[in-house]
Formats: C-alpha cells, sequence, structure tokens
C-alpha cells in the first residue's frame, strides 16, 4: 500500500503536463514561412499511391515539396508517379534500385529521400497515409515556433472501420500515443513514428542518420528519436489537423506479427528510456493491484482498505477523462471513452505477444511484400 501515492503521483504528473500544455496552436507567422519536404518512402504501394498522394500534394502551404522514394518496386509506381509528376511541379520521385552490393531496407530509402530534399525542414510519412486535412502541413509546423526546436513529434492514428480488431488497434494506437507524447510533453521525449514526424536535416547528418542502429531491421523513427530527441529540442503538435490516419490491419495474426515486430526495437532504447518506460508500466501495475486488493479488502468489512480504494478509483476517474480529452485532440473523437473496457483487452493482447517474443523469439525482419 505504502508504493500506491507514488505510483499515482507519477501518473498524475504526467496528466497534469498534458493538461498544462496548449490545447491551441498559437499562430505563427514565422513557421508559415518555413520551407517543407515532405518524405514518403513506397514499395509496391501503387493502389495507396493513388489514393492518398493527391492530399500530400494538395496541401494548403505556402512552399514545399513532395518528394517519393520508390523503394525496388516491382508495381506500376514508377508510371503512376511519373504521371503525377509532369502535373505536379512540387513532386519529386527518388527511385532505389535492386542491388545485392549493399544494405536494403526503409532506413535506406529514407536516407536517400532525405539527401535529396530541398529544405531543411522534414516532414515524414507512409504511402499508406493520408492527412486529416489540407492543414496538415501548416499544423505541424507550428511546432517550431521556438527556435531551438529540431524535432516535432505528431500523432498518427488509423481509419476507423467495423469491428473489435480495429477499435482495439485505434485504442492501442491511442494509449502508445499517450505514452510518448506526454513524455514528451513532461520533457522526456523518448519516441516518435514514422507516419507523423518532423525533424531537420543537420540534426539527421549530424547524427550520422541511422548508423547506430543500421543493422536493425526497424526503428527508423523510434530508435533514431530515442538517439536525438532532448526536452529543449522537442515539441508536441497534437490537434486534429495535424493528423495523419493509416490502413489498420485486417487480420488477427497481421496484427500480432507487427505487434511482435516492434517489440523489438524497445530493447535498443538508451538506459534512461528504458527506466522511465519501467517506472511508467511498474506505476500502473501498483495502482490496479493496489486498487484491486482494496476492493476485495473492503468486500470483507477493513475500513482500512477504504483510503487506498478512493486514491485508485480517483485515480482511474482522471485516466478516463485524460483519455476523452486526448483523443479529442488527436482526431479520434469518441475514442477514449472505451478506456474502461478496451484497455483491458489491450493489456491481455500485449501480454500474449510479449509472452510469445519470449518464447519463440522476436520476429528477425520484415514480411516480403
Amino acid at each position: 500500500m505504502a508504493c500506491l501515492a507514488p505510483a499515482i503521483l507519477f501518473q498524475w504528473y504526467l496528466m497534469a503536463k498534458f493538461f498544462l500544455s496548449k490545447k491551441t496552436p498559437e499562430k505563427n507567422k514565422s513557421s508559415s514561412d518555413v520551407p517543407v519536404s515532405v518524405i514518403i518512402c513506397a514499395r509496391n504501394e501503387l493502389e495507396n499511391l493513388k489514393k492518398n498522394l493527391p492530399s500530400w500534394l494538395s496541401q494548403d502551404y505556402p512552399t514545399y515539396e513532395v518528394i517519393v522514394v520508390n523503394d525496388r518496386s516491382w508495381d506500376d509506381s514508377r508510371f503512376f508517379l511519373e504521371e503525377m509528376a509532369a502535373r505536379h511541379s512540387n513532386l519529386r520521385i527518388v527511385t532505389v534500385p535492386e542491388n545485392e552490393n549493399y544494405w536494403t531496407g526503409k532506413k535506406l530509402a529514407l536516407t536517400l529521400g532525405i539527401k535529396a530534399s530541398t529544405y531543411e525542414t522534414l516532414l515524414l510519412t507512409d504511402a499508406d497515409c493520408r492527412p486529416a486535412s489540407d492543414r496538415w502541413i501548416s499544423y505541424m509546423m507550428k511546432g517550431y515556433e521556438l527556435s531551438q526546436t529540431e524535432i516535432v513529434l505528431g500523432y498518427g492514428g488509423y481509419v476507423r472501420n467495423p469491428g473489435l480488431l480495429n477499435l482495439m488497434i485505434r485504442f492501442e494506437t491511442l494509449q502508445t500515443g499517450w505514452l510518448y507524447l506526454s513524455a514528451a510533453m513532461a520533457g522526456w521525449p523518448f519516441m516518435g513514428i514514422g507516419r507523423n514526424l518532423s525533424y531537420k536535416k543537420n540534426l539527421f547528418f549530424s547524427a550520422k542518420g541511422f548508423y547506430r542502429h543500421m543493422h536493425i531491421p526497424s526503428g527508423d523513427d523510434d530508435l533514431f528519436i530515442n538517439q536525438v530527441a532532448t526536452g529543449r529540442n522537442t515539441q508536441v503538435m497534437l490537434h486534429p489537423e495535424a493528423v495523419t490516419y493509416s490502413i489498420p490491419k485486417k487480420t488477427w495474426s497481421e496484427y500480432i506479427y507487427q505487434r511482435r515486430r516492434h517489440f523489438t526495437t524497445s530493447s535498443h532504447y538508451k538506459a534512461a528510456t528504458k527506466i522511465y518506460l519501467f517506472f511508467f508500466q511498474f506505476s500502473r501495475l501498483v495502482v490496479g493491484l493496489v486498487t484491486i486488493a482494496s476492493l476485495l479488502g473492503l468486500s470483507t468489512g477493513n475500513q482500512y482498505y477504504a483510503a487506498p480504494l478512493g486514491l485508485g478509483l480517483l485515480y482511474y476517474t482522471t485516466r478516463w477523462r485524460t483519455m476523452v480529452i486526448f483523443s479529442k485532440r488527436a482526431g479520434e473523437s469518441t475514442l477514449g471513452w472505451w478506456y474502461p473496457i478496451i484497455s483491458a483487452l489491450v493489456f491481455v493482447v500485449q501480454l500474449r505477444i510479449w509472452l510469445q517474443n519470449i518464447l519463440i523469439g522476436t520476429p528477425k525482419g520484415w514480411k516480403r511484400t
């Protein structure tokens, strides 16, 4: 019982930093004058490019380019991109040919896209993503209102579809978004997602790009941000129009494999990040166990458990309200209201993935598509 108060105070501190952060980005004239390079890596993404590329090319922003890195595609992506480039002067194409003599993967494609970019400020997203509005660039650039900012973290959600799997994927993404964005708001940034991420080109090259973790297939987003982000150089942009939406997995097996793969990068985080994540998860576990124990103890008539139970219930009420407000600011409308129900399912699925990775090992690479 003695560890309940510190655990709750830690969680409440993160909630307080979230509520004290700006709810609506202030107008910043200088940010709208900054030219931007939007970089999209695509491998055999013809259908997604047809659906989403027009939205990236029609942003309401003064000066920007869209660079699509055609990463060893064998579908008709090349012809579609050439056709679009003929009609849009702000579209540029970078082609990664098949070559067994050098390393491949998204990190190579992204590096080539960054090298080809014209502007210092980079915005990264994926081919299967679409922006929430034509003001996406404008809102993301508002994150650079402070001169020392070199990284802006955004939220990347998933398209809403019917079914329990879709609901769980979207809610787990919401929880993950809360985890890394609230940490950044508290001055402890440790990751970002490639679906909606911005940083300076100079930062990328001064850190030698992905050199430190080139041997790891994934991590072009979270491992790089974990390496270079600080409380001083990182800002968060959380607004419904600053969101991107991706296409979620449609089967449980595809989703489980994706999550198992994502779990592999966390072991390469900095020691400070591992300590932070341990305390974050441990504090949640302590609150949950003590609350359940207090409920059982109070049912026996022991009034000693009334105070910790009340504190635990107050925490969960605050947490629920926080998730509701966070989901609205993340463009997910009422998704946060599912917190009392779906969070338990997410925990069970995450536990299953964690145990599976321990028992049979983690995925070694990407599935070829």
